[in-house]
C-alpha cells in the first residue's frame, strides 16, 4: 500500500509538478481509498518527503545494478557516466527537480529536503569508488565528482526545454570522460600549473 502510494506520488509529479500535486489524483492512481494515504503519510509533506527519498534508493539500487550487470571489461568511466546520466534524464529526476523547487519557498519541505543533494553527491562518490578504486587517491576527486553532479543536473534541466538537436549535451558527457580518464599525474600537473584567478 505504502509503495503503491509512493509511486503514485512520483507518477503525479513527474506529470504536473508539485504545484499541481493533488492528494486526490494520487490516491485515484495508487487505487487506494483517502483513509489508507492519511494512514501512511498525515501530510503532503509527509508523502513527498517519502516519495523524494523512496526516488533516491530506488535509483541508487538501479545504479549499482546496472554497473553490477556489465562485465568487467565493459566498467568503463565512459559508460559510468552513461549509467549516471540516466539517472538525470528520467522522469523520475523531473519528479525531484519539482520537489527542490518547491522547497525554495515551502520551509517544511525545505527542511526535509535539505540532505537531497548531499545523499545524491555522496552515492555517486561511493558507487564510482566501488567501481574504480584506483581513482581513491586522485587530486580533488570529490570536486570533480560534485561538478559532474551538478554539470549532469543543468544538463537534464536544459533536456527538459529542448531535444537537444545537435547532440551537445552528449558532447558534453564525451568530454567529461575524457577528464576523468587523464592519468592521475597528468592531472595533478595541469592542476598545479593551472593560475588562480
Amino acid at each position: 500500500m505504502r509503495a503503491r502510494l509512493l509511486d503514485a506520488t512520483i507518477d503525479c509529479l513527474a506529470a504536473s509538478g508539485y504545484g499541481n500535486l493533488s492528494t486526490n489524483d494520487v490516491v485515484r492512481r495508487a487505487g487506494v481509498s483517502r483513509g489508507a494515504l492519511a494512514h501512511h503519510f498525515p501530510s503532503k509533506t509527509d508523502l513527498v518527503v517519502a516519495a523524494g527519498q523512496r526516488l533516491i534508493d530506488e535509483r541508487a539500487a538501479e545504479f549499482r545494478q546496472r554497473f553490477s550487470d556489465m562485465a568487467p571489461e565493459d566498467r568503463t568511466i565512459s559508460k559510468a557516466l552513461d549509467v549516471l546520466w540516466s539517472f538525470f534524464e528520467s522522469n523520475t529526476f523531473a519528479a525531484i527537480v519539482e520537489l527542490d523547487v518547491a522547497a525554495r519557498t515551502h520551509r517544511e519541505l525545505r527542511r526535509s529536503l535539505a540532505g537531497t543533494p548531499e545523499q545524491i553527491a555522496e552515492l555517486v562518490r561511493t558507487v564510482f569508488l566501488e567501481w574504480f578504486p584506483e581513482y581513491a587517491e586522485r587530486p580533488f576527486l570529490e570536486e570533480v565528482l560534485r561538478a559532474v553532479v551538478a554539470m549532469f543536473s543543468g544538463l537534464a534541466l536544459q533536456a527538459m526545454l529542448d531535444d537537444d538537436p545537435l547532440g551537445r549535451r552528449k558532447s558534453v558527457r564525451d568530454l567529461l570522460a575524457v577528464v576523468l580518464s587523464i592519468p592521475k599525474d597528468a592531472a595533478l600537473s595541469a592542476l598545479v600549473a593551472a593560475p588562480i584567478r
